[in-house]
């Protein structure tokens, strides 16, 4: 390893350490990302499921998580909605039994160990430090300051590469990106594509293991879901997608979803074109894709597009550079110029992907 190289890992390195650390010093940061929410979430799934989406509620079960503070960046109604599937209110309430401040930097560490495990899980069998530039960047810091679930997406994208042979297991493991599922839908329509049946039924029974316990507890959460989530795609917000710029135009609902389907099949499409010898670079493509795919993606969820970069294996110092750059620009940017930056970074990494000549090293093949 030449000298440049080693001192820019052991920066990345120390960068990487700064993440895990920050959590645990005594600041009220996590009072004002996107915890209160999840809290709010978890909260409500034990004590009144039946309510787990009215807003009003969620108001008043918030204020008990904030300890009465009114939060810097209020969402809908003045609060922070919890807008998530009902599992994830499920997974958050061990976290919340830890108290509003412990448990969300519980939650944040969590997520960061999970992050690292998966781009891990991803780029084997390259060494440790191949995961450093997707994990010491800007959407990182960014997922990490919000609180954000993206890190349990790629555990669940790495575990099912560490085990693809294993087509049933690979599935269930990717049970874990059904906690932000609007950002695997090309994923779920490639695999629908390839015929990966054995995939999409362990995929299938991890999403049941996942709903019949919240169906029980409120049978009627989808349709309640579904109906708030349309609030989350505003003008306003800071997405980092193709489909925001539905969201300008007159009956915004209907053009934010065929700009979603669009850019789903063009996505897939591109993966298909870059198939070959190894599957790194269409998975890559599938994977970064996602996020400008997705209905709703913001500038934290730019860390999938991280982690499609490590597992193409081929990224060089100014893609991370302009990975993070981007990332930082949309995260302080007045929409809908994030969304402008998210179709030019996103949209560039892609076709660099699709263009190169794959030497990354091989997924195992199947047995």
């Amino acid at each position: 390893m030449s000298r440049w190289r080693w001192r820019g890992s052991v920066a990345l390195l120390a960068v990487a350490l700064a993440f895990f650390i920050y959590p645990l010093l005594p600041n009220d940061d996590v009072v004002n990302s996107d915890w209160p929410a999840f809290a709010t979430g978890a909260r409500l799934i034990v004590s009144d499921p039946g309510h787990l989406y009215d807003l009003s509620t969620q108001q008043r079960v918030q204020k008990q998580v904030t300890g009465g503070r009114i939060l810097v960046t209020a969402g809908i109604e003045g609060i922070l909605p919890f807008l998530a599937p009902a599992w994830v209110a499920l997974l958050a309430v061990p976290f919340d039994l830890l108290g509003s401040n412990l448990g969300g930097r519980a939650w944040v560490l969590a997520g960061l160990i999970c992050l690292a495990l998966g781009l891990y899980l991803a780029t084997r069998p390259r060494p440790p430090t191949a995961i450093l530039p997707a994990f010491a960047s800007v959407p990182t810091a960014l997922m990490m300051l919000n609180a954000q679930l993206d890190g349990f997406v790629a555990l669940g994208i790495g575990a099912a590469i560490a085990i693809w042979p294993r087509r049933y297991l690979a599935g269930l493991a990717l049970g874990l990106t059904l906690v932000k599922p609007q950002l695997v839908l090309p994923l779920g329509v490639a695999v629908v594509v390839a015929r990966e049946w054995k995939v999409l039924a362990g995929w299938a029974t991890a999403g049941l293991v996942l709903l019949l316990p919240t169906l029980a507890l409120n049978p009627g959460w989808i349709g309640q879901w579904l109906g708030q989530t349309r609030a989350t795609v505003a003008p306003i917000s800071r997405e980092v997608d193709i489909p925001h710029f539905g969201a300008l135009l007159p009956s915004s609902t209907v053009a934010v979803a065929v700009l979603a389907l669009a850019t789903i099949a063009a996505v897939v499409y591109l993966a298909w074109r870059s198939r070959g010898a190894e599957m790194r670079p269409p998975l890559a493509i599938l994977i970064a894709g996602g996020v400008l795919a997705s209905p709703h993606a913001l500038p934290a969820d730019l860390v999938l597009v991280a982690v499609g970069l490590a597992i193409w294996g081929e990224a060089r110092w100014f893609d991370w550079l302009a990975l993070s750059a981007f990332a930082l620009f949309c995260a302080l940017a007045p929409a809908p110029l994030p969304a402008v930056a998210g179709l030019i970074l996103v949209g560039g990494l892609l076709a660099r992907i699709s263009l190169s000549r794959s030497t990354a090293p091989a997924l195992a093949s199947p047995r």
